[in-house]
């Protein structure tokens, strides 16, 4: 473990006169709000617009859609070893700077082959690579309160669930839809740029700090760019151990979890592609689902709150275990709603599992395999968790063209999240072989 020089100073940290770690939350939640513009609940309002202008089939945008974000996925490892590299801070600009140049391209697509590249870079810039790197400075400034503040930081999908699909819509209304999508670069660009050059910062122990706001070891005492090792008697809350990439791929955790959690992106992306249809073959409104979208942004607090605290309390593995029953719930649910009141009860189902996901995704790798080499193995990660985004809405499309029903694809899919659920339960936390 490398002994760093004298710390930097920062005048902006100096002037703050409370622990800097809370500037940080805040402007780490604005950047994952920011990647609203690649999220499918935002893209979903252009779908229309491509189909009508562009001449391509809703199957076929579909599956570019999904190839896009598979794609995305790939690429991201390359996003974390950079983070790692060269830091949140120099990393936020460059991400934000190539995000808004991705969505201002939306608006220039012609047909399938340039509509493929722009949602590839859309996917990888916003939904990939600025989360990452959003998630990653909150995850360096806090470790005993990580999963109270994660919470927090995922109260922007609720945000972003409210803002951008609304705002889209209107832009699209006053602006064309290739105007929107140039609005809403600009957006990015106007928000991101300045935050991250202002208030983005690395690690706290490059400023004599550490995290939550501990005390710094008393003055004449070696600074450690991490906290220092310790016995399990006399640890202090703030100390942990640190994996690379390597080593957390030697252990069954990192891939039960990468499992785990890219099944239930997978499932809930596909439920959420194929929302308003689901909704229309159990002869409910296009209206109530509409409004069914509030009920998963309100929950998605709830889950977000709650699952902060409860990750500070119990275990990792069991409340991922039991976010993934309530997802085979709500699988079952929506092949029987009849009723506004049941279809209040899946979007609340809906919202609680979106936003515990968010949470547990942000807390888990920092929790299980430390800080050090956080960006790496998140940006593994990430392979997975975003790339199941793009295989959810393709078997329940084909299912519904091919079948005439969405039922015999979210029947023979719910042996994942049962499956993922079990296993995960008896999830082991990894041991460091001694040396």
């Amino acid at each position: 473990m490398s002994i760093s020089t004298k710390p930097q100073s920062s005048r902006l940290i100096q002037a703050i006169p409370f622990f800097y770690g809370w500037v940080i939350l805040a402007v780490g939640t604005l950047g994952i709000i920011m990647i609203g513009p690649s999220q499918t609940f935002t893209v979903a309002v252009f779908i229309d617009s491509f189909i009508n202008d562009l001449n391509i089939s809703r199957s076929n945008i579909s599956l570019i859609y999904g190839l896009a974000t598979l794609g995305a996925s790939l690429m991201l490892p390359a996003t974390g070893r950079l983070v790692d590299r060269y830091g949140p801070r120099r990393m936020v600009l460059l991400v934000a700077f190539a995000f808004g140049l991705a969505t201002i391209s939306m608006a220039f697509v012609q047909d399938i082959a340039t509509i493929f590249m722009a949602l590839l870079a859309l996917r990888f810039l916003g939904f990939g690579s600025l989360q990452l790197v959003s998630n990653n400075v909150i995850a360096q400034w806090f470790i005993q309160r990580r999963g109270l503040v994660m919470g927090l930081a995922g109260l922007s999908l609720a945000a972003g669930f409210t803002i951008f699909p609304a705002l889209a819509e209107y832009l699209i209304g006053q602006l064309t839809w290739r105007g929107a999508w140039v609005m809403l670069g600009l957006l990015v660009w106007g928000v991101m740029l300045p935050v991250g050059w202002l208030f983005f910062r690395d690690k706290p122990e490059l400023y004599g700090l550490l995290p939550d706001g501990l005390h710094p070891p008393a003055e004449g005492h070696h600074h450690f760019s991490t906290p220092p090792p310790a016995t399990s008697v006399d640890r202090p809350k703030f100390s942990e151990e640190n994996w690379t990439l390597a080593e957390a791929r030697q252990t069954g955790a990192f891939w039960l979890f990468l499992v785990a959690l890219s099944s239930l992106t997978m499932l809930v992306g596909g439920l959420v592609f194929h929302h308003l249809s689901l909704f229309e073959v159990r002869g409910l409104s296009r209206e109530l689902a509409v409004n069914t979208f509030n009920t998963i942004a309100f929950f998605s607090i709830v889950g977000n709150l709650a699952m902060g605290r409860l990750l500070d309390k119990f275990s990792a593995r069991r409340l991922t275990a039991l976010t993934l029953l309530l997802l085979a719930a709500a699988m079952i649910l929506v092949q029987l709603m009849a009723t506004s009141g049941q279809a209040f009860l899946y979007g609340a189902l809906l919202g609680l599992i979106s936003g515990s996901f968010r949470v547990i995704d942000a807390v888990i790798w920092a929790k299980y395999f430390g800080r050090l080499h956080l960006g790496s193995i998140r940006g593994a990660a990430m392979i997975g968790i975003v790339g199941g985004t793009a295989l959810g809405a393709y078997p329940l499309g084909l299912s519904l063209d091919y079948l005439g029903s969405y039922e015999p694809a979210l029947t023979a899919l719910l042996v994942l999240p049962l499956s993922s659920s079990l296993v995960t339960f008896f999830i082991k936390p990894p041991l460091k072989k001694k040396l």
